[in-house]
């Protein structure tokens, strides 16, 4: 053992491994060798021996590979004279990776008998990542019986992350096996979001299998997102099959992300959707995608609907818009008839615009043709306008052409002095 472990790690962990040599040199340098040269062998070493984390690596470094597991055990005794923290924790993550490569099991129970803590933490994600592609049952039996720690989150959740990507369906029957908490809830989240990648059918076959709740709920709203971005006819089909409820909850969450694809596909399905909560949400949802897209087709898109649709989604619209287009959207809202719907537009675009230019708010709100809408809206740009330039606010106020009734309210929001 002394022979192969001169041969093998002195030259490999010179300088690091056995930094304390450092603190006493005359038992290590040839009075023949000058210190200089020394040195320099030693720094040629460790420049030769850095090490990455192996989240970064593809192999491991040059001479490690010939490492036996009782070489790095003895390496790992002697991390702790390596006074470089950086150095000393890079240095364990791969002696550990490969010890986990060699023998997955005993580098697992090496890190059970650490004291809880950081390094544990890393030292699990270290071993967990190699044993969930090597001996992912071993490692969820494991994870079954530990202690709710940071160290077993960890655990499971380099688990769940690997696994899902090779079987998934055996992952996520594992993970419905986990004692109740943040562990497990992570596990299911991460392993279902790979199913809904690879297997969509399965998850709704497992949704209907799970008592009506929000984790049910989440688990709708997420597959319907996924399978609405890659298959919305097939997406579409499934919550078709779903009780209204989570009907309506799954159409709005698959459209809106159809619409992030292919608006106008989207739109078109919502159009011909009969009237009802379901078509209101489903709209609401094309709205806040498409309006980021193209806000004056989504703004001539919304005309077609009922009332209560049409004023949700002009409000909608109009405050996605006024962010990037300001000039814009009031080109549109004062091109509209007369009527209700102008009336919406003109409200929503001065009230959307009252903190940063009250002024302009309110000449705008002077377009309004609904008395009531039109008071509503001068009150809210008050409150603010009260806030930021008071004196400018009193100067309006003054000049407004208003009965005294509502004056009297304008000035509640002035301050006293």
């Amino acid at each position: 053992m002394t022979k192969q472990f001169s041969s093998i790690i002195l030259p490999l962990l010179i300088g690091i491994i056995f930094g304390f040599c450092l603190r006493y040199p005359v038992n290590l340098i040839k009075p023949s060798e000058p210190a200089s040269k020394v040195m320099s062998q030693k720094q040629n070493f460790d420049e030769a021996v850095t090490l990455q984390h192996p989240v970064h690596t593809q192999g491991l470094p040059q001479g490690t590979t010939d490492l036996s597991i009782a070489d790095i055990q003895a390496a790992l005794e002697h991390l702790k004279d390596i006074p470089d923290i950086n150095k000393r924790s890079s240095m364990r993550n791969t002696l550990l990776r490969r010890w986990a490569e060699l023998d997955g099991r005993g580098a697992f129970e090496y890190v059970i008998s650490l004291a809880e803590g950081g390094l544990k933490v890393q030292a699990m994600s270290v071993v967990a990542r190699v044993l969930a592609h090597s001996d992912p049952q071993f490692l969820a039996e494991k994870a079954l019986g530990l202690p709710s720690n940071r160290s077993s989150r960890e655990l499971i959740q380099n688990l769940a992350s690997n696994w899902a990507q090779t079987d998934p369906a055996a992952a996520l029957k594992w993970a419905e096996q986990l004692p109740e908490g943040l562990g497990k809830r992570d596990a299911l989240a991460t392993i279902r979001f790979q199913l809904e990648q690879q297997d969509p059918e399965a998850v709704a076959t497992q949704i209907n299998q799970m008592p009506a709740g929000d984790s049910r709920n989440s688990l709708i709203t997420s597959l319907a997102t996924q399978w609405g971005t890659r298959d919305p006819a097939k997406a579409i089909e499934w919550a078709n099959g779903l009780p209204e409820a989570e009907k309506s909850l799954a159409m709005s969450q698959l459209v809106g992300a159809w619409a992030n694809q292919n608006p106008l596909e989207a739109g078109k399905f919502v159009a011909q959707l009969p009237s009802g909560e379901m078509q209101n949400r489903t709209a609401m949802s094309v709205i806040s995608s498409w309006a980021n897209q193209d806000p004056g087709m989504t703004a001539a898109w919304v005309l077609q609907f009922p009332d209560d649709v049409r004023e949700q989604g002009i409000r909608e619209v109009v405050n996605i818009w006024s962010i990037n287009d300001s000039e814009g959207v009031q080109n549109w809202a004062r091109g509209l008839p007369e009527g209700a719907t102008r009336d919406v537009a003109l409200k929503s675009f001065a009230e959307g615009i009252a903190y940063w230019s009250p002024d302009k708010a309110a000449a705008i709100t002077g377009l309004i043709g609904d008395p009531q809408k039109r008071e509503e809206s001068m009150k809210t740009i008050m409150r603010n306008w009260s806030e930021i330039d008071p004196r400018s606010a009193r100067t309006w106020l003054a000049s407004l052409n208003a009965n005294e009734e509502l004056k009297v309210q304008l000035q509640s929001f002035l301050p006293v002095n």
